[in-house]
């Protein structure tokens, strides 16, 4: 039983190790470990080998976290910017539109965007319908959706292949509803972490 134990902890650390692209001398004493699993195994070495597994799945993982919040905190800078907090001025119109107030500057699943919110008396097909009518070359066009139990939920897309600046309508309507919610977002560029210094 306790064989089967050892085999099956040395195992988890080859695996989970070579998955990490961990050390070779790690792997070396992991593998020394597995050709030595039929005889009695040395406990100080099996600990030593969990120890240096642990405290390496440890540095990756505070690697991780200091990596994410270095994100979070560049994509929070961006949304704290004071620049204008404007669309790009390709941007369409969107037919009977009524704003429930300015563009603003948002997190939204962690990236930032701008974001603006309002409602217009077209049905989302017809306000997607009358975004289809930007088609340009200069622009990737997307356009998807679906309607479930006279549920209404579209979006269009545009990305200038030049800048790659993006716009995105977003227009949903209950069923029975009169009104559509509209939403319109622009993704923030968030500069690389070799920029953000300069």
């Amino acid at each position: 039983m306790i064989r089967r134990l050892f085999l099956f902890a040395a195992v988890t650390l080859i695996t989970t190790i070579a998955a990490f692209g961990q050390d070779d001398d790690i792997d070396a004493a992991m593998k020394k470990a597995m050709e030595n699993a039929n005889k009695p195994a040395s406990k100080a070495d099996m600990k030593k080998l969990e120890q240096q597994a642990k405290a390496q799945m440890d540095q990756m993982e505070a690697e991780n976290k200091a990596d994410e919040a270095k994100q979070k905190a560049a994509a929070q800078a961006v949304v704290d910017a004071k620049r204008p907090t404007t669309f790009p001025d390709w941007t369409p119109q969107v037919p009977q539109f009524t704003p429930s107030g300015p563009p603003a500057r948002k997190l939204v699943d962690g990236e930032p965007k701008i974001i603006q919110t309002g409602t217009s008396s077209l049905s989302p097909e017809a306000l997607c319908d009358a975004w289809d009518k930007f088609a340009n070359p200069k622009f990737s066009h997307q356009r998807g959706g679906s309607e479930i139990n006279h549920n209404a939920d579209f979006y269009v897309s545009y990305r200038n292949n030049e800048d790659n600046a993006t716009v995105r309508l977003e227009a949903e309507r209950k069923a029975g509803a009169k009104i559509t919610h509209v939403t319109l977002s622009s993704p923030l560029p968030v500069p690389s972490p070799a920029t953000q210094g300069e």
